[in-house]
């Protein structure tokens, strides 16, 4: 059993109330009759969230407060430590502020835009449809592909050169076109890395159907999302070098 966001939400503003010394700690007091309701001797001018006297019966039972009399139309008690420690936490709950960048696809504005361009159309029309999937990290590759190509400018190379070629003409040691760019042990990762990523994504999705469950699918195009991210940023520093 957990406290719900209301209780929540009324307990924060007791414990705020009280640090900003408009309402005493050891003497918090409601009333609530017919003809009025409120904090007694309250100095404040906020607005405060819901009250009811069972979220106050809730609110001991915790710990939070401990009511020192209460009726029908009034309670009146005092804050324990445990309130403090409970807001200060908030209420122990894990920060969930690294979530959207753990699922980018939720907000598709950082994606690359040549690669949401490309799969937008297929995960749009069928986000639950594993063959959607299965054309958008198809289409997702050619991108990684053509970035690499425009990286090494490869076109004007060798025409023919395609998946774990061009990702050797880049990164292999003493000939690629980053061997001035990157220390040999950098060359010999990121060669690694594109290389594996050509056999692994784009060779299967080129020849057959894989058709990935839906959360594998997006996992994947954020992954490509990161490779065209660090290619731009290998473009920028070769581009900085030559200038």
């Amino acid at each position: 059993m957990s406290l719900t966001d209301n209780q929540k939400n009324l307990l924060r503003w007791i414990v705020k109330e009280v640090r900003a010394g408009n309402l005493k700690e050891d003497s918090i007091w409601y009333i609530r009759t017919l003809t009025d309701y409120g904090w007694v001797d309250y100095k404040g001018s906020d607005s405060w969230p819901p009250v009811t006297f069972a979220t106050f019966d809730i609110l001991e039972e915790y710990g939070y407060i401990k009511w020192q009399q209460k009726s029908q139309n009034q309670y009146k008690g005092a804050l324990t430590g445990k309130a403090y420690k409970a807001v200060d936490s908030n209420f122990d709950e894990p920060n969930r502020s690294a979530i959207r960048h753990l699922i980018p696809l939720t907000e598709v504005e950082h994606l690359d835009s040549e690669l949401w361009e490309r799969v937008r159309f297929s995960v749009s029309a069928g986000g639950d449809n594993p063959k959607a999937w299965d054309t958008a990290i198809r289409n997702a590759t050619v991108v990684l592909e053509d970035r690499m190509r425009k990286l090494g400018n490869i076109d004007n190379i060798n025409q023919k050169a395609t998946g774990n070629g061009i990702v050797n003409l880049i990164f292999r040691s003493n000939k690629s076109v980053q061997k001035d760019q990157l220390p040999s042990e950098e060359l010999e990762a990121y060669r690694d890395l594109y290389s594996g990523t050509m056999k692994l994504f784009r060779n299967r999705y080129a020849h057959r159907f894989i058709d990935p469950k839906p959360e594998e699918g997006g996992a994947i195009i954020v992954f490509i999302d990161l490779l065209l991210k660090m290619l731009d940023d290998l473009n920028w520093e070769t581009e900085n070098e030559n200038t």
